[in-house]
């Protein structure tokens, strides 16, 4: 009896020193996580920009009015990167560095997230759903693999299953694509190529600019190509554009959209041209009957936001930062980086409320998910027109 108190004693005094020995996780008190996004706050999407933050933070917040996550409060801290990838890049070194964020989020445009890997490599730093839906996020053969936990299904399969689609609504289909020339284009490219392959055809391409906003010689091209299906590698304001312009030109092709596109503003916009236009999207419509859409609807709602700001790039914000949520919840009271990401690693068949087919992830797996549903617009409204297609 008398040795076990000194042993227990050197025991505790072992634990202890232990303790204070540990490194503080960054961006971890007992009362909060801090964590960082880069967002287009003054460039070319700045629209979304400002959408994005705003739907994850109803989520945030209503998880920290129920108490946070595991006692703390989610804080969400951002950036401007102009859609530029050297300023998405100086805005990540002041995010980990100065500001000693825990993790990043949300990141928006593919060449600004590829353009940071080396860094999330160097910090040991995860990034929980890029706000690209580029295939290239889960690729294990770049830089930085291991930190990137991918949400949406990647352009390249999407890319994939619109060509086949098109091929399901006319076997005679002449398809075209028309695509913004840099890293998303790029993944868009490689699932056209991976489709050429398969349907043994060559696919008619037409690229354009990042922000650009005259379409004419790439529409009068595919007109004279006699692409009878056009898919459209954009985001809101392109395939307006695009719909508009081959409608004033007489031009009247099936087309279809990556889902960047698959927004109620290009149903708006486009009016009459955009008719039966046809978008893939990696989730359910935010004014679905989910049970995840439902909630979103109810704290929009509450929150007295403009109605103008609801919908695909808002809900977007909302759902991803579910995913995020529930990593944290996983990875217990003692949360480190490390922690976050064997937390993720364990998430499989995760649908938020719904919302998605299933997230799933593994210790060599990235890619979340890789099912879309197709989406028509009708009337200025969208409707779902298929089951999960993967």
């Amino acid at each position: 009896m008398k040795l076990r108190k000194p042993v227990t004693l050197i025991l505790l005094i072992t634990f202890f020193l232990a303790c204070a020995g540990r490194e503080p996780t960054p961006g971890v008190t007992d009362t909060e996580i801090l964590i960082g996004n880069i967002q287009d706050l003054s460039g070319p999407m700045k629209e979304l920009g400002m959408a994005l933050p705003h739907g994850s933070n109803l989520y945030f917040n209503y998880i920290n009015d129920k108490g946070g996550v595991h006692g703390r409060q989610i804080r969400m801290t951002m950036e401007d990167h102009q859609y530029n990838p050297q300023k998405a890049v100086a805005a990540a070194k002041k995010l980990i560095e100065q500001d000693q964020v825990f993790c990043l989020y949300q990141i928006i445009g593919t060449s600004p997230c590829e353009a940071i890997r080396p860094m999330l490599e160097e910090n040991g730093i995860p990034l929980v759903a890029p706000a690209t839906q580029s295939g290239t996020m889960s690729d294990r053969s770049k830089t930085g693999w291991k930190y990137i936990f991918h949400t949406d299904t990647g352009y390249d399969k999407q890319a994939n299953i619109l060509v086949d689609y098109a091929y399901e609504l006319n076997a005679s289909a002449k398809v075209g694509v028309i695509y913004q020339d840099d890293d998303y284009g790029e993944n868009v490219l490689e699932g056209i190529a991976e489709a050429e392959a398969r349907h043994g055809v060559t696919i008619q391409k037409e690229a354009f600019q990042r922000g650009a906003t005259d379409f004419a010689g790439q529409v009068m091209n595919l007109n004279k190509g006699g692409a009878t299906h056009v898919i459209i590698g954009g985001i809101v304001r392109e395939p307006i554009i695009v719909m508009k312009t081959a409608a004033a030109m007489g031009y009247a092709p099936q087309f279809l959209g990556i889902s960047p596109t698959m927004d109620h503003r290009v149903a708006l916009g486009s009016g009459e041209a955009g008719e039966g236009f046809i978008a893939a999207n990696f989730a359910q419509l935010y004014n679905s009957d989910t049970e995840g859409a439902e909630l979103y609807r109810e704290l929009f709602e509450k929150s007295g936001t403009d109605p103008k700001v609801m919908g695909m790039y808002n809900f977007y914000g909302f759902i991803t930062a579910m995913v995020l949520v529930e990593g944290l919840e996983r990875a217990g009271k003692r949360l480190t980086r490390d922690g976050l990401i064997k937390a993720l690693e364990g998430v499989k068949g995760y649908d938020g409320k719904g919302v998605f087919r299933g997230i799933t992830y593994g210790p060599n797996d990235r890619a979340g998910t890789e099912a879309v549903v197709l989406v028509e617009n009708r009337g200025g409204t969208q409707r779902i027109i298929s089951d999960w297609i993967e």
